[in-house]
Order: structure tokens, then C-alpha cells, then sequence
């Protein structure tokens, strides 16, 4: 039976270490929102605790001593930027606390530190630890109570992230020792030291066109031999933590998922999609290096840790010859997650369990018993930290928002948690076994993807006399902060930017989740998260959110070039609408997910309060029940749409290419709805100004992208490109430039008489059909049967008056491009 941590105490459950859980209990701000917490030991068995404490417009640093038996006072740590990340915590041998952290100071993140000394009641000087103008993020920090500390970070040089190391001695960092050197992005990286003062540091890489894990060593200061890979399948590996053990054996855990993660997948491709979910099926793995080759525990986890859903394991050494293993395990009320259910064949139903710490720790031949902590229900993404004091207890510290079983998504607020484990007896000898690793089979949907990824960035062409370069984004993709589909599917916003950056090799993109994630603390998170991830010259991060009114007025994302102009407009609510009423409903005040329970003129009324704010918004979904009859329209601020999006079809127009109909689409119309008055067609034909992207939504991956030629490669750059509406939509890394005289493809066009229309097109297959399209009819095809294609067309009888015309590619692989129109008057 598995029980709650406190009621396992409680029961008395036989556990060999024995172990006592002891002054466990909330110990941040009253009010605020806390999350991110470290902890340290110190010579003097005191513990200091640190964490991210947010008050509704910036993040504060706080900090909280254990002495004597009891908590002390919280402190303030001086002179932060009010834009912080992952704050981390050691104590020198003097006994002093140091802190250090990301910050953001004018644009750009980097690690700071500061110590206080309690002893003359003083903070010393602010520090600053890195001076990269790219980011520098994601510390973590290794000490023991004998003052013994490393720090390592992810730092963005060149447009790629690699891991880096610190070594504190006395009361002083040492010069940076760059870990890693590859021209790809390394991860989310731990260290442990030994005995011998040896830096055990652990990451992530994608160099191999897929997650590993690698261990690097480092001894006085310098690189000792060539890294150990941990894990080098084709499968997702990742988020690994690092532990030694009193035996000096290295430990390493990791999230192990399947191959092709974050590949292929979407309602189109439902019969032959290669890919895995961002946020689907993890299991925890365990190796430890002993004898200069790497071994597992021949323990099997226990069954929580067994059901699928296991994420960010992390280990602690004991200090007597074993260790703990931590790790968030998605569950749901009444026990383990069931296997994620599907709607229409093709899509992940919403399944709101929760996710929740687990502890266990190897016990010679066995891992004992799994227990849960108290009150650490969450998102995925967040850590748990522990120290080991000199009395060997380890003391543990976690985040929680406090969501509830029957409400499972819902944050109610962020709060730190610590608790401390007295020290357990020592451990018994722990049987290792060779590691099996068979060799996954590797299903390819591209014969050649990084080439067509260099086509299409090495793309420039001429529009009015200035070079623009063509980039590929994703507007429209949710992360476990939405409430209808959640992480289930969804991934974390980590997840959402390892997609970005590398599994599609996106130029420019934004997490969309609604509402911004419908609430304040998930808003300010997601901001800060882009900002961390904005490498100029390498990825453009936009902030943006969906906001989410059902037909007839219609979904839309939302996007701001800059964080101060950026804000989640909220439903403009009718009175009395059910469920919203006093006493509150289980989702509170506002809906986080769609409604049509809104005043009339709800559409204009976000307009209204996006304009001046240097924002757009696109709408998605127009022909079904989340789209709008387009009753209202602003060219201004609503340029573009997304005619395509991975997780359905396309709303182009009725009949075309992947649009739904019956009878193959009946399941998908049953649970979308259909609305075909929504379709973008009928939008054309009153004459608004829209051009096309495609974009992802929930699950789907690798097959939307919205392609935008631009002269700037900047957040205002991508942002002005768009409202001039030189953007296409295609759902593979296919070219497409179309051209009506000298008039780009979105351009308005005025002339006296008909203009020849160029197309030229790289397609990632051959290219079986080619349609010029004048007021939803084809009025020209081709069949090149190339990958490869140039033609002109000629219209001759266009007929006085409005039209608008684009062009349609359609590959034999079922690939699919569609260009924005030319809105004309003959």
C-alpha cells in the first residue's frame, strides 16, 4: 500500500534506515508566491534555505535560517534585479550563507552571488559571476557542510548553450572551466565533488540529433580525460542529477523517454506519425560508474516510480554508502495515472492529474518502499534540493502551488516546503549489474532534415530593395500550464524550448498557453522563460498567450514584441454566466480555456486593449467550435492566420486539401464541431487582408511552421514582417516565394491590368501538384513532379474589380505549403 509520507511515519512502516521526518512545514512568505528553493548545511549544523518569492510585479530573493531547533527569521537578499531564476545556496566554512542566482540587468542574464555573514549581521558586496551578453541560466550548486561548493550553469556562447563549472574554495569562486564545447545545445546541468575535491559534472546533449546524458570530470581546474556518456540511444535522455556516494561511486539518474521524441506527429499523419509527445511517457533510470564502467542497481523502483510518468529524478547521497532518489510522478486521485486516452483516434484527452514528489531510497538489494510529500503537488518542471547536515539528516526542500485532487490543475498558491530525514543506518551492499541497452528502432519521416533546415535558412531573396532571409516558427503550442490538455501531452516550458531550439530547429516561436496560464505567478514564468531563451541570432523568443472564445467570436493568439507592452487581456464575461457566479466555481473567477459566454463586442474590446502595445494577434481554428463567422476584423492588428494547424486540418476552404469532411472525418468533427461559414475562404471573400502560417496547438509536433521572410531578425523585425503579411504556412521545411510583378506574396496590389505570377518553390519531396487559386477557385495547376520548381502564370481574364489570388504546393509525401494571397484591383 503506498501512503503519504506523513501517514507512513505515522504507521510505522518497517524501513531499514528507519528514518524520521522532522520539522517539515512551510517556511516561506506569507502571502507571496514561493517557488525554486535551495538549501545548504553549514560546520555548525545550522541550515539556510533560499528561494524565489514573487509579490505580483518582480521576484525577490529570500533566505531562512534553521538553528537551535526552529526556523529564524526570513531576510531579504539586497540588490536583486527583480528578474530572477533558480537561486542556490552554500555555506563557507565560516559559516556564512552564499547565494547565487540568474538575474536579469538590462537584457541580458547572468549569475550573480552574495554572501551574508550572521555572525557581524552583514550582507557583503553583490558579485557578479558571468558577463556573457547571452544568457547565462539554470545553476545549480553542489556544497557540503565541510564548505566544500561547485556551481554550474548553461551559458549560451555563439548561439549554442554549453555547461560550465565554478569550484568555491575558501571565499572564493575559481575561474570558469568551460565544460563543454559543442556546436549544439548541452542542458540543465549537476556536479557533485568527491572526496578528492573532483567535479562530477552531469548534462544533456542534443549533438547526437537526439537527448544524452554525459558526465565530465574535473580536477583542479582543468578537463580529466574525455567525457563518459551516461546514455547515448536514440532515446530521450535527459534531466540528469548527480550524486557520490561515501564510497566514492559515482551515481547518475535521468528521464528516459521514447525515440523520436518531439518528431512527426498530428492529426494529417494519424495513420504513419513517427514522433513521441513532449510531455508523454518517462521512466527514471539509475547507472553509477564504479571500476571505470557503468553499472544499474539490480533493484527494481518501486511501483509508483514504475507507472510511466516519472519526471526530474534526482539524487542524494545519504552519507551512509547509499542514497535517496526524488522524482515528480504524475498521478491522479484514486492512484496511478491510466495510459493517456485518445479522442478521434489521433488526440490526448485531457487528463488533469497532478504531479507529486516521491522518495525512495536503495537499500542494498532493494529500494525501499515509495512514499509521497506532503503538500508537493505541482507543475513538472519544478526541483527538489537536499543537504546533508554533519549529522548526516538530510534536510529536503520543495515548491508546491497547492493545487487539490478534484481540482488537479488549478493553482491556488506557491509555497516552499522543508522537512528533514534523520540520518538512516547504514545502508547494505548494493548489487550492481551490467547495463542492457538494446538499440531502439529509429522510424525517419525526413531523408534528409538538417539539409533542408540549411535551404531554408540560407534562403534570401530581394522584397522592395532589401535582402530578407527566410526563418521558421511556431506560433500556437501549449505546455503544461494550459488546463485542457496540461503536461500530460504538453510538455513543460523546458520542454517547449528544447523542441524549439533543437528537435525542429526553430528560428522564432512563443509558448501559448491560455490565459498565459490563467494565473498571475504562470504569466510572469512564461516571461521570464522567453527572455531566457531569446538568443539573438540564433532564436527570436516572442511573448504570447492564447485567449481562448468560443464560435462565434473565436480563438486567437496573441503576440508583443516587448515585455513591458505584453499583457493577458481577460474575458470580457456576460453576468450570471453559470459556473461563475458566487459561491466561486472550481475555476474561480474567469475561465482559463474557452468560453462564447462573453459581451458581444468581446473581440473588439481585446483589440481596444492590445492596440498601443505593439502586438497582433492571429486567429486559429476558424472552422470549427473554437472559430468565429468573422463578424469583426482589424487589419492592423490582425494580419495573418493560421489556415493549418498540426493538431487538426486545414480551414482553408470547403473541399481543399486536409479540411474535414465526411465520412473520413466524422470523429474529429464530432469532437471539434464544424463550422464551415468559419472557413478562411469566406474571410477572402469579404475582403480581409489575411495571410497564412500554420502553427502547432496541443500534442502535434514537427509537421506546422510559419514561414516569414524577413529583413530583421528581431522580435519587431518578425513581428513587422508578419503585419506586412510575407509569411506562408507549410507543414515541412518547404520553400515558397511567389511573386505577382514586382509585388511580394501579402502585398496589396493596384495596377491597371493583370501581372504575371512567378512561383518558385524547394520542396523536401517531389512536388506532385502546384494550384494558383483566384477567389477560391483553381484557375492554374501544375504537376512538376520535382522537388524543385520555377514556373509563370498569366491571368488573362481575371474580370474588373477585387480578387485575391495564392498559390498551393501539395508534395507526394502529402506535404503541404500555402502561400499568402496578393489582395488586387484591376
Amino acid at each position: 500500500m503506498i501512503r503519504n509520507l506523513s501517514l507512513w511515519l505515522a504507521a510505522g512502516v518497517a524501513w531499514a534506515a528507519e528514518p524520521s521526518l522532522l520539522h517539515v512545514g512551510a517556511i516561506g512568505h506569507e502571502f507571496r508566491q514561493d517557488d525554486c528553493p535551495s538549501i545548504a548545511a553549514g560546520p555548525d549544523g545550522s541550515v539556510w534555505a533560499v528561494w524565489l518569492s514573487f509579490d505580483g510585479q518582480r521576484d525577490d530573493l529570500a533566505i531562512r535560517r534553521f538553528h537551535e531547533g526552529k526556523w529564524g527569521t526570513m531576510q531579504w537578499v539586497p540588490g536583486t534585479s527583480g528578474d530572477s531564476w533558480l537561486p542556490q545556496i552554500l555555506v563557507d566554512a565560516a559559516g556564512r550563507p552564499w547565494v547565487i542566482w540568474s538575474q536579469q540587468v538590462d537584457g541580458n542574464w547572468d549569475l550573480y552571488a552574495r554572501w551574508f555573514d550572521p555572525g557581524k549581521q552583514q550582507w557583503g558586496p553583490l558579485e557578479r559571476l558571468t558577463t556573457d551578453p547571452l544568457p547565462d541560466i539554470n545553476p545549480r550548486v553542489f556544497s557540503d557542510c565541510q564548505g566544500r561548493a561547485a556551481l554550474v550553469w548553461q551559458g549560451f556562447r555563439g548561439g549554442f548553450s554549453n555547461i560550465f563549472l565554478r569550484i568555491f574554495e575558501g571565499q572564493r569562486f575559481t575561474p570558469e572551466v568551460r565544460v563543454t564545447r559543442t556546436a549544439a545545445n548541452d542542458w540543465e546541468p549537476a556536479v557533485a565533488l568527491d572526496a578528492q575535491g573532483v567535479a562530477w559534472v552531469v548534462y544533456d546533449s542534443y549533438r547526437n540529433g537526439n537527448y544524452d546524458v554525459f558526465l565530465a570530470r574535473v580536477r583542479a581546474g582543468a578537463l580529466e580525460g574525455p567525457e563518459l556518456a551516461v546514455a547515448a540511444t536514440a532515446r530521450f535522455e535527459a534531466r540528469p542529477t548527480v550524486a557520490v556516494d561515501s564510497n566514492g561511486r559515482v551515481w547518475v539518474a535521468f528521464e528516459e523517454g521514447p525515440v523520436n521524441w518531439g518528431k512527426d506527429q498530428g492529426y494529417i499523419i494519424r495513420e504513419r506519425q513517427t514522433g513521441a509527445m513532449l510531455g508523454g511517457r518517462r521512466s527514471v533510470q539509475v547507472r553509477c560508474y564504479s571500476g571505470a564502467a557503468w553499472r544499474a542497481p539490480s533493484a527494481v523502483l518501486p511501483q509508483p516510480f514504475r507507472d510511466g510518468y516519472a519526471f526530474q529524478p534526482h539524487l542524494f547521497a545519504d552519507g551512509r554508502g547509499s542514497l535517496w532518489l526524488v522524482a515528480k510522478l504524475r498521478r491522479v486521485k484514486d492512484g496511478p495515472p491510466p495510459e493517456l486516452a485518445l479522442r478521434a483516434g489521433y488526440q490526448p484527452l485531457g487528463q488533469r492529474g497532478y504531479w507529486e514528489y516521491w522518495l525512495t531510497r536503495l537499500e542494498g538489494p532493494t529500494w525501499s518502499e515509495a512514499v509521497a510529500l506532503p503538500s508537493s503537488r505541482g507543475r513538472t518542471s519544478t526541483r527538489v534540493h537536499a543537504a546533508l547536515d554533519p549529522a548526516a539528516n538530510l534536510w529536503l526542500v520543495w515548491p508546491t502551488d497547492n493545487r487539490t485532487p478534484d481540482n488537479p490543475h488549478r493553482p491556488i498558491r506557491g509555497q516552499v516546503y522543508a522537512a528533514m530525514l534523520s540520518a538512516p543506518a547504514p545502508a547494505r551492499g548494493v548489487t550492481l549489474e551490467p547495463v542492457v541497452s538494446d538499440l531502439p528502432r529509429i522510424n525517419l519521416a525526413h531523408a534528409d532534415e538538417p539539409g533542408d533546415v540549411k535551404a531554408v535558412r540560407s534562403y534570401v531573396t530581394v522584397i522592395a530593395g532589401r535582402k530578407h532571409r527566410l526563418v521558421r516558427g511556431d506560433l500556437h503550442r501549449h505546455t503544461e500550464l494550459s488546463w485542457d490538455i496540461s503536461a500530460s501531452s504538453d510538455g513543460s516550458l523546458q520542454d517547449f524550448y528544447r523542441y524549439m531550439l533543437d528537435v525542429a530547429a526553430m528560428d522564432f516561436g512563443a509558448s501559448t498557453d491560455h490565459q498565459g496560464g490563467a494565473w498571475p505567478y504562470w504569466w510572469w514564468y512564461t516571461q521570464k522563460m522567453t527572455d531566457m531563451h531569446h538568443v539573438p541570432g540564433a532564436y527570436v523568443a516572442l511573448y504570447g498567450y492564447e485567449r481562448s472564445t468560443a464560435f462565434p467570436f473565436g480563438h486567437r493568439n496573441v503576440f508583443f514584441a516587448r515585455r513591458a507592452e505584453a499583457r493577458v487581456t481577460p474575458f470580457f464575461m456576460r453576468p450570471g454566466t453559470q459556473g461563475f457566479t458566487l459561491p466561486p466555481g472550481p475555476q474561480g473567477d474567469e475561465p482559463p480555456v474557452g468560453t462564447n459566454q462573453v459581451v458581444e463586442n468581446d473581440t473588439p474590446l481585446l483589440w481596444e486593449d492590445i492596440r498601443g502595445r505593439n502586438a497582433i494577434a492571429i486567429p486559429h481554428t476558424s472552422g470549427n467550435r473554437m472559430g468565429t463567422d468573422w463578424r469583426f476584423y482589424d487589419p492592423e492588428l490582425e494580419p495573418v492566420v493560421e489556415i493549418f494547424q498540426g493538431c487538426r486540418t486545414s480551414f482553408e476552404q470547403l473541399g481543399a486539401p486536409y479540411v474535414a469532411r465526411e465520412p473520413e472525418d466524422a470523429e474529429a468533427i464530432k469532437v471539434d464541431g464544424f463550422q464551415p461559414e468559419g472557413m478562411v475562404s469566406n474571410a477572402w471573400q469579404k475582403g480581409y487582408r489575411l495571410g497564412t502560417i500554420a502553427s502547432s496547438d496541443h500534442f502535434s509536433t514537427h509537421i506546422s511552421y510559419a514561414m516569414v521572410f524577413t529583413a530583421d531578425f528581431t522580435r519587431q523585425g518578425i513581428l513587422e514582417a508578419i503585419r506586412r503579411r510575407h509569411t506562408y504556412a507549410a507543414t515541412d521545411n518547404i520553400v515558397l516565394e511567389v511573386r505577382m510583378g514586382n509585388y511580394f506574396m501579402g502585398d496589396r496590389v493596384s495596377a491597371s491590368k493583370p501581372l504575371p505570377i512567378s512561383v518558385k518553390a524547394r520542396g523536401t519531396a517531389a512536388v506532385t501538384r502546384l494550384d494558383i487559386i483566384r477567389d477560391a477557385r483553381v484557375i492554374y495547376s501544375a504537376q512538376p513532379g520535382a522537388r524543385d520548381v520555377s514556373l509563370s502564370f498569366m491571368d488573362t481574364a481575371p474580370g474588373a474589380g477585387r480578387h485575391y489570388y495564392y498559390v498551393r504546393l501539395l508534395q507526394a509525401d502529402g506535404m503541404i505549403a500555402w502561400s499568402s494571397p496578393f489582395f488586387v484591383n484591376w
